[in-house]
Parts: structure tokens; C-alpha cells; sequence
């Protein structure tokens, strides 16, 4: 069993080792494939393309699990074969990449398909618009039965759950094309919406539905107790409808993550959900806008409490111990929504301990800071919701600390290397990025072990914006050596090797490696 030596997308779950292991050449037919993952999977598209171009479906009865086992034809032809797959991990984020193997001989293979960028493009613009949605309609109508609601913006979250109910198919089928690597034209065909479904997605986008359901029935009706159940159901199941998908919620305990995240979303549709209402009631203080401001402040602490326990708690299990990981593109986004979030938290306080009150007795100056610090934080929660979206696309540190501690037993990759007159055989162990040994045999073009006077390793990724790392080799019981290297990052990495024979024969040789 070998790691995959072919690049791999930057997702959630992580591809540890295939069975045969990557452009493994046989001489027969392996009869299946194993693929070994950090975490369960479910199998959404396996396709076998052959030396001749043609392509097979046969995802049939694979089974997801940590380990997706693939049946293969009984019967290859001769050359090289590409098993192209898609599976989707429990947060119901896809990853998909393409195993290359040959029989008896090497003819060449063909790339996987990836997803197209304007599935991409559209499917974070579509999701970060249903946030908006989320919060500020469906949080409005959960505010609208405890507080006075301005008739016109009753009409604005209204037609925010309108556009949510919208936005529930449009995503859906975005999130089947981008599993399945389809492009937009393939939006309305049946197979994206099934593989869409079939995620943990699914779930959320139905709940979803029913949310804004509900809450547009309480934004068009008079308030009074069946709109008040009402308001609470549609918050309960927004809130449960991001529990359902989604990094956080896919994280072990899960019984504590999910209730963390239901808590957080509630706590958020609270908080955001008053804030439109408040600046416009501000806008002509009286006793509505008062008793509206007063039962906001009241309440707002049993909101902000959850929030921020839940969050802390969340963090700690998603971020893991100090370490790297921490500077991932997940640490950022976080690092960016914590600045936010502590600026938020900065004007709530102040909102509440120095504005509320000259605010309550009349002070015309209190009201108008009110409004500007509200119309701020409206600002700084829009933000929010963005880079919250954009955490789809970024896999949370307990996921990449997981695939280093798992594929601990990775074996070494293999690299043959020569020109016309020196060959090279670099083994790099454990065949994965971080710390490395590289063991070089220097031979003639026959094989038979060649002298050399020096050995020198460099390594390089101009695609990685990674200057040239270069170590001097070791001579160690007839070979060459290199010890404490370390390879930064996963990616495309070129390698050379000098070998120098002579005073004035220095040979180098060169290839590109995709580093696990």
C-alpha cells in the first residue's frame, strides 16, 4: 500500500494510502482498488477510463467507510488505466482526485476532471447570500415576537425568506455539480440534484426550506401565540439546519459539536436578527423604540452567552493543539472572524453599558451613536457572514493534523533518475511532506554502483512561491544520504541531484514530484 503521489484537492477529508499504491505497473488485473481516507466517506462517482480513452461507470456497490474498496473487471486491456473518483466526507464536502495504474505496460493516462470555477464562484456567492437570508430573515422573524417590527422591514425579511426559499434548490444543485465535478450546463439534470441529496448537505437545504416556510408566515401575520410558536420553530430549525452539515458538526464528539453549533446559530439569529429593526426604530425614539431597546437589552445576554461558550468550544476542537496548523488558510479565516467578532463584542458592551441607558432616559445624542455603532455592527456581521462561507473551501486543522498522525507508516517514494551516462535511485521515506531522509545509489547507465565525488539534493516549488532548498549528501555504506530535510507543504515539488564524478564532471538531473 502506497500514498497517492498525484495532487489532491485542498478539502476536508484527506486520501491516506491506495492499494495498489499510485502508477503502479502489474501484470494483471488487480481485481479491486482500495481507497484508505482519514475519515468516512461515501462513494458519488467511480469511473475507469482506459488506455483507448473509453470510460466505464463502476461505482456500483462500493460501500463508503474509511475505507472505499472498488471492484474492478476481472479483465484490463494492456496499458495504462485511470480510476477517476468522487466521494463525499461526513461534513458533505466533496473531494475527488484519480488513481493511475498500468497493465503490463505504461501508455500514458489522463487527468481528473475538477471542479469547474464557475461552479465554484457560484456556489460561495450563492451560500454566502443564504447566510444573509438565515439571519437576517429568518433572525428577524424570531425577533419579530419579542419586539415592535417596523412594517417595511417586516417586508424586507420577508422578501430575504422569499429569496432564501430560492436560494435552497439553487445551492442544492451547485453542491451536486460541484461533487460530482459537472459543469453549469449540467445543472438541471437529475444526476447533480441525486448526488446532492445523497450529502449530508441534503439534510440542511430541506430543513432550510421549512425555516423560511415559517418564518415568512410570522413576518405576514399579526403577532400573537401561533406566530410566536411559529418564530421559535423557524429559529429552532435554521439552527439545526447548519448542524447538520458542515466541518463543525462533523467533528468527534459529535454530540457536542452539533449541540455547540445549534447553540451558536441560535444565539447569532438572535443578535443579528434585532439589529435592523433597532436602527430603524432608533431613527424617531419613542416609547416603541424604548420598549424595543429595552427588551433587546434585557435578552441579549442569554443570546451572547451560548454564542461565545459554544464557539470556544468549537475552536478548541476544530484548531487543535498549538502548532503549524494554526497558520493554515482555517487558522486565518479564524483569526479574521475572532478580530471581527472581538470588535463586535467591544461595540455590544458599549452599546449596552454606556449608550442604552442616556439612550432610554431621552438623550438625543445616545440615540444617534446608538444608530451609528448599530449601523457598524450591521457592517462587521455582513463581513462575518462572508468569511464564514468561504470556510467550505478550506479544511479545519483537526483535519490536517489527522492525515500526517495516520499515514505514519507511508511508504517511501521511489524516483529513477539518469542521462547518458549516470542514473540515480532517490528514495524519499516516509513519502509525505515533513521531515525526510533521501537515500541516493549512484550507478552507471548498466546499473553497476558509480563513484562520485559529491551529492547534493535541492528542492523547489515555483508553484508554492518556496525558494530552492538545497542539502549536501552524506556517503554512508556505498550510497549517499540526506538527513533532516524537511519538506514544507504537500504540492508539486522539482527535484534535482548533482552528482559530481569528477573535478570538472558535474552531472545533474531533474524531475517533478507530487508530494502527499
Amino acid at each position: 500500500m502506497a500514498l497517492p503521489s498525484s495532487g489532491m484537492a485542498w478539502v476536508h477529508a484527506q486520501l491516506l494510502a491506495t492499494d495498489p499504491g499510485e502508477n503502479a505497473v502489474l501484470d494483471a488485473a488487480p481485481g479491486q482498488v482500495t481507497l484508505t481516507f482519514n475519515e468516512p466517506v461515501s462513494p458519488l462517482m467511480l469511473m475507469l477510463i482506459g488506455p483507448d480513452g473509453s470510460s466505464s461507470d463502476i461505482t456500483g456497490d462500493a460501500l463508503g467507510g474509511e475505507i472505499v474498496t472498488v471492484s474492478l473487471p476481472s479483465v484490463l486491456d494492456e496499458g495504462t488505466h485511470v480510476l477517476s473518483w468522487r466521494v463525499v466526507s461526513t461534513d458533505g464536502h466533496p473531494i475527488g482526485s484519480s488513481l493511475v495504474l498500468s497493465i503490463s505496460r505504461v501508455t500514458g493516462a489522463v487527468a481528473v476532471k475538477t471542479t469547474e470555477p464557475a461552479v465554484a464562484i457560484a456556489l460561495r456567492t450563492g451560500k454566502a447570500l443564504l447566510f444573509v437570508a438565515i439571519f437576517f430573515g429568518v433572525g428577524g422573524a424570531v425577533v419579530a415576537t419579542l419586539i415592535p417590527f417596523p412594517n417595511g422591514l417586516r417586508l424586507l425579511a420577508g422578501a430575504l425568506c422569499m429569496l432564501g426559499l430560492l436560494l435552497v434548490p439553487a445551492t442544492l444543485g451547485l453542491h451536486g455539480l460541484d461533487a460530482l465535478a459537472l459543469p453549469l450546463s449540467s445543472g438541471f439534470t437529475g444526476k447533480a440534484w441525486g448526488a446532492a441529496l445523497s450529502t449530508s448537505y441534503g439534510a440542511t437545504a430541506v430543513v432550510d426550506g421549512f425555516a423560511f416556510v415559517a418564518a415568512a408566515c410570522v413576518l405576514g401575520m399579526p403577532r400573537d401565540r401561533m406566530t410566536i410558536g411559529l418564530g421559535l420553530l423557524a429559529g429552532t430549525l435554521a439552527a439545526l439546519s447548519l448542524a447538520l452539515s458542515g466541518h463543525a458538526s462533523a467533528a468527534a464528539p459529535q454530540w457536542l459539536t452539533r449541540s455547540a453549533v445549534f447553540l451558536h446559530i441560535w444565539g447569532i439569529l438572535f443578535w443579528v436578527g434585532a439589529l435592523l429593526p433597532l436602527w430603524s426604530l432608533l431613527r424617531d425614539p419613542g416609547e416603541t423604540a424604548y420598549r424595543a431597546l429595552a427588551s433587546f437589552s434585557r435578552a441579549i445576554p442569554y443570546a451572547v452567552a451560548p454564542l461565545v461558550l459554544s464557539g470556544v468550544a468549537l475552536a478548541v476542537i476544530q484548531m487543535g493543539a498549538p502548532g503549524p496548523q494554526w497558520l493554515s488558510p482555517y487558522g486565518l479565516v479564524l483569526a479574521a472572524k475572532l478580530g471581527l467578532l472581538a470588535t463586535l463584542f467591544a461595540l455590544a458592551l458599549w452599546n449596552r453599558l454606556w449608550l442604552t441607558g442616556p439612550a432610554l432616559a431621552g438623550e438625543a445624542l445616545a440615540d444617534r451613536r446608538l444608530r451609528q455603532s448599530i449601523a457598524f455592527e450591521l457592517g462587521i456581521i455582513v463581513v462575518i457572514l462572508a468569511l464564514v462561507a468561504g470556510w467550505r473551501f478550506t479544511p479545519p486543522p483537526r483535519a490536517l493534523v489527522l492525515a500526517p498522525v495516520q499515514s505514519a507508516m507511508a511508504e517511501p517514494i521511489l524516483v529513477h533518475l539518469m542521462d547518458a551516462s549516470v542514473m540515480a535511485m532517490v528514495t524519499i521515506s516516509p513519502g509525505q511532506a515533513g521531515p525526510v531522509t533521501v537515500d541516493i545509489a549512484v550507478m552507471d547507465v548498466q546499473g553497476t554502483p558509480k563513484g562520485a565525488q559529491s551529492v547534493a539534493v535541492t528542492l523547489l516549488s515555483p508553484s508554492l512561491g518556496i525558494e530552492p532548498i538545497r542539502r549536501e549528501a552524506a556517503a554512508l555504506d556505498g550510497g549517499w544520504v540526506v538527513d533532516g530535510l524537511t519538506i514544507p507543504v504537500a504540492g508539486d515539488w522539482e527535484l534535482e541531484v548533482d552528482i559530481r564524478t569528477g573535478r570538472f564532471d558535474l552531472t545533474r538531473l531533474q524531475t517533478v514530484l507530487a508530494i502527499p
